[in-house]
């Protein structure tokens, strides 16, 4: 079986830092995201896989390759972005697509079991069937009109809520067939929801298939935040593992907590709750982290302050800083001894900063 990760966003509201970084490159939980979708699918059977690619394609490349545990990697770049569907006619110049395949936004992260989702797809003789998932506020997102035979009559995107005819969303995981692609133009923006899918849900053709479980869907910095912590919760109750401190360090690991692999904690350090610290970085003595997620290879002086932040790769914190709830730092960024950065404030890539930031600066 392939499958079509779509991952040609600009990844807007997830600047700066997708600037410097693909938001698939984003680590969530210790892992880049890409890498829980291809483990998704190759749980359930996918051999192949084509991503198709735009921004920053090169960097992501690099990082993924050609192979992963056992499935192919292919790559389709767009010239022009070409919508939700148009990505698709184009990958399939990348691979033959004979068979049913699956495609899915690649910036979600969920628990949905693809082979039940292939075995329903089957049974309704669904030309596409659509994973839809229940949520306390569907204004955010498409959300479906269904028939009792979880028929798809019709989408709303983005209703005011009294006004959503379900609870039920788009969750941007399809199983399609591949005569669905003669319906796709090339080269030309096509959107599969607003053209493609009231065609077929005209024809009974497009259907629904609910799932339980988690779901995120990551295109802010603040759904970013929100996975990360709710995941680390899970993990933290799911896991026996503990991270071993000698006594004599006199430091703190407060669960929940994730310390990624060749990272070291000083004396007298308060790390958590809620702070994902990510390989390779070194907290100082004195240092307090909490509500806050570090990339690789992040390193913060003695007594310094990271309360609700994020700090992307290769950030250096100097000593004694205090960084406020909801700054964002982008990679390689470097802060001087003593610097205060205000809450909301935001960090461009590549900058050395040796003075206070403001609460709201937007320093590029």
């Amino acid at each position: 079986m392939k499958a079509i990760v779509l991952s040609g966003g600009f990844a807007t509201r997830l600047r700066p830092i997708s600037y410097a970084l693909p938001k698939l490159l984003f680590p969530v939980l210790g892992k880049p995201m890409i890498y829980w979708t291809l483990d998704l699918l190759r749980e359930h059977g996918v051999n192949e896989v084509v991503l198709a690619v735009n921004y920053l394609a090169d960097s992501l490349r690099a990082s993924v390759g050609k192979e992963y545990q056992g499935m192919r990697i292919k790559y389709s770049l767009e010239g022009k972005p070409l919508g939700t569907a148009g990505p698709m006619r184009l990958a399939s110049h990348a691979t033959p697509l004979k068979n049913t395949f699956v495609a899915m936004n690649g910036d979600i992260i969920t628990q949905i079991n693809l082979t039940e989702m292939l075995e329903h797809h089957r049974r309704s003789r669904a030309a596409v069937t659509d994973a839809l998932h229940e949520v306390r506020d569907p204004s955010r997102f498409g959300v479906v009109q269904l028939d009792p035979a979880w028929g798809i009559q019709r989408f709303v995107e983005k209703p005011p809520l009294k006004e959503a005819p379900s609870r039920m969303i788009n969750a941007g995981i399809y199983m399609i067939e591949p005569s669905v692609l003669d319906m796709i133009s090339s080269g030309r923006k096509v959107s599969l929801e607003r053209e493609i899918f009231p065609l077929l849900a005209r024809r009974g053709k497009l259907m629904g298939f609910p799932f339980r479980g988690y779901w995120f869907d990551i295109g802010s910095l603040s759904d970013y935040k929100r996975a990360n912590f709710a995941l680390l919760r899970e993990h933290n109750r799911k896991s026996s593992s503990r991270y071993p401190l000698k006594k004599r360090t006199s430091s703190r690991l407060v669960a929940p907590l994730l310390l990624g692999a060749g990272s070291g904690v000083g004396r007298f350090a308060v790390v958590g709750p809620n702070a994902l610290v990510g390989k390779h970085c070194f907290i100082g003595k004195g240092v307090r982290i909490v509500n806050s997620i570090l990339f690789d290879g992040v390193m913060v002086g003695a007594r310094s302050r990271v309360i609700g932040a994020i700090l992307a790769s290769n950030v250096s914190i100097g000593q004694g800083v205090k960084i406020e709830p909801r700054a964002t730092i982008s990679p390689n960024v470097r802060i001087g001894d003593g610097v205060r950065v205000g809450r909301n404030a935001i960090i461009h890539p590549h900058k050395e900063i040796t003075t206070n930031v403001g609460a709201g600066a937007n320093i590029m």
